[in-house]
């Protein structure tokens, strides 16, 4: 998938000092759970992305964000399929590609490979409730806020394969 500033693609082993690099940034990870993947890990992590069927349910399916000026992974955007019209995504980057417009422009790619080439009919997302930016961003891009309970730390958000085309 290629926009006027990204190429988003499978991950390759050439890849892995761009991943670490901002997967491991404690601005990147402030709403993430877990720890940040060592270079062995995150390694293995994109041997297994870069084979993986781009079909298989129940799996992540990670997909590189490279900058075309400067050739860089810069991110990195994916989707948990659930079943085959079944799919939650996601999404992270570099900070000092962050408030410029890339996570939008490769989610918009993106969004309309996993709706129009993988077939999925629903799509939802989540985000840490303290995350105004991803918040922000999800309803951008057109999802919609679920009910969620005050004690959720998360919000969720959904959109349908419908409602993505209706966009303008």
């Amino acid at each position: 998938m290629r926009t006027d500033r990204l190429v988003v693609r499978r991950f390759t082993m050439a890849d892995v000092d761009d991943f670490c690099a901002y997967q491991s940034d404690p601005r990147v990870r402030k709403f993430l759970q877990g720890a940040p993947q060592s270079a062995e890990e995150a390694a293995r992590y994109l041997a297994a992305q870069a084979v993986l069927d781009e079909r298989a349910t129940s799996a992540w399916h990670g997909y590189a964000v490279q900058h075309l000026e400067s050739g860089k992974v810069i991110g990195d955007v994916g989707v948990y399929l659930v079943s085959a019209g079944e799919g939650d995504v996601g999404f992270q980057f570099h900070p000092a590609f962050h408030g410029q417009g890339y996570a939008r422009e490769a989610m918009v790619a993106f969004l309309r490979y996993v709706f129009d080439i993988l077939g999925v009919e629903h799509v939802t997302a989540g985000c840490d409730r303290a995350n105004a930016a991803s918040s922000t961003l999800l309803q951008r891009l057109g999802l919609h806020p679920r009910p969620a309970s005050p004690d959720d730390g998360d919000l969720r958000f959904d959109l349908t394969r419908d409602e993505w085309r209706a966009q303008p």
